[in-house]
């Protein structure tokens, strides 16, 4: 082999999955945060040089970093900080002692912020009303966002503030959830979201830092070295920005700025592009429709429970207008669409705005219910999607009793999209879900059980080694940092993750019983158990 420069660091004595070239190998030499040498372990540590430093991986398995292709970076923060995380909440009176009890903790007036119900797990298979969180505090606002991000749940303390009463007018886009005599109940849902969101403080820059770190950390303790905020406001694309000039960003991050702001009555901007090797601000967030397990996700037939189809957020004029806005000043595009109705929508816009002047491709985050047809459009204009597998395992009950029948077995088709040559990054859209350990995510794609150990279209399921490229190579790719990382390759970041024990030989019920022993970005250890 040709001579390899000195180098800092070695990792040896491992199984080194590259998902590049060679396929395996026993060590990886490091330089100035980059790959210098991947090969048999004596050739390696003999063209190190006397001063790198050398870890003994001792038979444990080395991958490349993990990647989030769409999280939700600040708001996971704001759970492990700050915010009521109602997840695992079984029952409307679990709730509202749960509210009462953080209320107690909180100064006199202060807004209490909570998240992360799901009706469909608990008792009473319905959504809280403000009845409900009046009991547990009639006089501070309380504001209760759905684990799916897209509905909320305010007590009347929180209607007051926002001015919401029964001569409201529903915004485009948005519900108001009323009783039979016209009265608000205190459920919002999408874009009717930003009457509360206008009304309710937003954090300071040091909250957003500690919530950036806190996520960031969190990630990191799960190998995820790269990872994505997907549609932030354009002082948190500012706070970013900030952390980034300072070398506070502890690993990766791709910073989604949005387009429309629920609340804001005009279309936001486009902010500068910018890319760093520790951030991105090089692609912009639009929202379709809503989400599936909240059934409001715009299908083309009525969900189960509801004679409700869903919601379309924009008319289909706005969306182009702005999508070809940002097209043409050379943004990478991302749009959430998860109903087969959103799907046509943005698929529609996407043919129209044409070739990009940076011959990029643009994204469909979720994609949640293509059918054949679609699947093939999405080839042809040369879509990537970032479809999360965890919902099938923490949202599966709701998809089976929401869903309807002819839906049902295409939810989250990620072996269909691989097999119609559509590039896939595998992501978990947290804090939407509770687990977003990547290994979590796999299991599933490659399982299809969802929690009540039933099987959603198992069909759809896809191999253990396209479940770990989807969560490397996949998202490098749906990031425009393939050059970069993605695969343990000569010349790319040295971001690794170091497993317990190797994911491909592994039974693929048994991946969530490996763990990440050690996290590395640019060739610093940044965790370790």
């Amino acid at each position: 082999m040709s001579a390899q420069p000195a180098a800092d660091l070695v990792l040896y004595n491992g199984n080194v999955i590259t998902l590049g070239q060679p396929a395996v190998a026993r060590a990886v030499a490091v330089r100035g945060g980059r790959i210098v040498c991947v090969g048999r372990a004596e050739d390696v540590l003999n063209g190190a040089g006397a001063k790198a430093h050398r870890i003994d991986l001792g038979g444990r398995t080395l991958i490349p970093g993990l990647n989030d292709a769409h999280a939700h970076i600040w708001k996971i923060g704001q759970l492990l900080t700050t915010m009521l995380d109602l997840r695992r909440v079984g029952s409307m009176e679990e709730l509202v002692s749960r509210v009462a009890a953080h209320g107690c903790a909180l100064p006199p007036g202060a807004w209490l912020l909570g998240r992360g119900y799901n009706e469909a797990a608990m008792r009473e298979r319905r959504m809280p009303t403000r009845a409900d969180l009046d009991r547990a505090d009639p006089n501070r606002p309380i504001v209760l966002t759905r684990t799916c991000g897209h509905i909320c749940a305010l007590n009347s303390a929180a209607m007051s503030r926002a001015r919401i009463d029964a001569a409201t007018d529903t915004p485009e886009g948005g519900v108001i959830d009323r009783d039979d005599r016209g009265e608000p109940t205190g459920v919002l849902r999408e874009t009717a979201i930003g009457l509360i969101n206008r009304a309710m403080p937003a954090p300071e820059r040091g909250e957003y830092e500690r919530m950036i770190v806190a996520a960031l950390d969190h990630q990191l303790s799960l190998g995820i070295t790269s990872s994505a905020d997907c549609g932030v406001r354009p002082q948190l694309v500012d706070v970013y920005r900030a952390m980034d000039a300072k070398g506070a960003l502890p690993s990766r991050v791709n910073v989604m700025p949005l387009r429309r702001v629920d609340g804001v009555a005009s279309a936001v901007p486009l902010p500068e592009r910018f890319v760093s090797d520790r951030l991105r601000v090089d692609t912009v967030k639009f929202l379709a429709d809503g989400g599936l397990s909240g059934a409001t996700a715009a299908l083309s037939m009525p969900y189960r429970h509801t004679h409700s189809s869903g919601v379309l957020r924009f008319a289909n004029g706005e969306l182009h207008e702005l999508c070809a806005e940002s097209h043409r000043a050379g943004w990478r595009i991302a749009t959430h669409a998860i109903g087969d109705v959103a799907i046509d929508q943005v698929l529609d816009v996407y043919e129209r705005l044409g070739t990009h002047p940076r011959r990029i491709a643009h994204r469909i985050e979720h994609f949640g219910l293509p059918d054949a047809r679609q699947l093939t459009r999405a080839k042809a204009l040369g879509v990537i999607a970032a479809p999360q597998a965890i919902f099938i395992h923490e949202l599966g009950r709701n998809f089976r009793q929401y869903l309807p029948d002819a839906l049902l077995p295409r939810a989250y088709p990620i072996r269909a999209m691989i097999d119609a040559g559509i590039p896939v990054a595998l992501s978990s859209d947290a804090p939407v879900v509770e687990d977003d350990n990547p290994l979590a995510g796999m299991m599933a794609a490659v399982t299809r059980i969802d929690g009540d150990g039933e099987l959603i279209a198992p069909s759809q399921a896809i191999t253990t080694r396209e479940a770990l490229y989807g969560y490397t190579m996949g998202g490098a790719i749906a990031t425009g940092d393939e050059a970069n990382r993605g695969s343990i390759d000569v010349g790319k970041w040295a971001d690794f993750a170091v497993l317990s024990g190797n994911p491909l030989a592994e039974s693929p019920g048994a991946l969530t019983r490996l763990t990440v022993e050690m996290s590395l970005v640019g060739g610093r250890v940044v965790f370790e158990r």
